[in-house]
């Protein structure tokens, strides 16, 4: 029987478009919407017996079978408002929207809630710990003394922050000497200090609900060894992780009530696969290209099941 799928994602998203041509082969269909151009070009409306009938466009939600819950862009108020009148605008959109989402009584996936809770870092550290997930060692703070006490003890540590950013690139980074005297920075915002991991093989791997998919990261550049993604020429192949580290994982995916994830971790010369984090909605469309798994297709099959 054909389903309709409506994707929540920004126009020019590749994975986006890349489903929805696939659902449509499989005698599906999807509609792509950009939440972002709520309330100035996409309409919604909600009423009947108990507010359960919600609207997109004048096309009732009740029509899909599933959404995709992308990237998605939060709504954007008229620029004919400025100040207070505008942050109100925003959160009565806001309000209106998600709550529209949800009285439609069709599945979402990732849960927006639970895609909230699964992007705060430290909570994530936290339940991946409780799910048996080996962590480096991690320091989130805004004390550069401590920072300094946490590099004395390990020699050398890592930086990252909590989200990614239009200003610069958010890579994760090795905190050099030269770094030391910046940190009087931190005052303004924390971040995320961790052991060095020496690389032995990183691994990207995308979870769609119990189904597991590995690839290995090969980096072709040495500056690379702290994010692989710095090397545009990485190669990628198939792999598995150990039992116990896949379970862990599906484990995490539970407990944060997620349908999906990407993670990414790091096989050190130690033996032991360090959990780096987790993004709900990660790009995975690249291992299937690039490393030859069929990620695209199980996502399809999750959408219309």
């Amino acid at each position: 029987m054909k389903k309709t799928v409506l994707i929540l994602a920004v126009e020019d998203d590749y994975h986006a478009h890349a489903i929805q041509a696939l659902l449509r082969k499989r005698g599906h269909d999807a509609h792509i919407v950009d939440t972002g151009l709520f309330p100035t070009e996409l309409q919604l409306s909600q009423g009947g017996p108990g507010a359960a009938e919600v609207r997109l466009n004048g096309r009732p939600l009740h029509d899909y079978h599933s959404i995709w819950w992308r990237r998605v862009r939060f709504p954007v108020p008229s620029d004919e408002l400025e100040g207070e009148e505008r942050r109100f605008a925003f959160s009565e959109c806001r309000d209106a929207l998600w709550g529209g989402l949800r009285s439609a009584g069709i599945p979402i996936y990732n849960d927006p809630e639970a895609e909230q809770r699964a992007d705060r870092k430290p909570y994530q550290l936290k339940l991946a710990h409780e799910c048996g997930l080996r962590i480096p060692d991690t320091l989130i703070t805004t004390s550069p003394a401590e920072v300094r006490e946490f590099r004395s003890r390990h020699g050398q540590i890592i930086y990252k922050t909590f989200n990614a950013t239009d200003v610069a690139v958010t890579d994760t980074r090795p905190l050099l000497d030269e770094d030391l005297s910046d940190l009087w920075r931190l005052k303004y915002a924390p971040a995320i200090f961790q052991e060095f991991v020496p690389l032995g093989r990183d691994y990207r791997v995308t979870i769609v609900e119990d189904d597991v998919f590995a690839a290995e990261i090969e980096i072709t550049r040495d500056d690379a060894r702290f994010d692989w993604r710095n090397d545009l020429a990485y190669r990628s192949r198939p792999a598995e992780l150990p039992g116990p580290v896949a379970e862990g994982l599906r484990e995490l995916r539970r407990r944060l009530g997620l349908s999906s994830g990407s993670a990414d971790f790091r096989l050190g010369p130690d033996g032991e696969f360090y959990f780096f984090e987790l993004n709900p909605s990660g790009q995975f469309l690249f291992l299937d290209i690039r490393a030859g798994l069929d990620i695209a297709p199980r996502f399809c099959e999750m959408l219309t099941q």
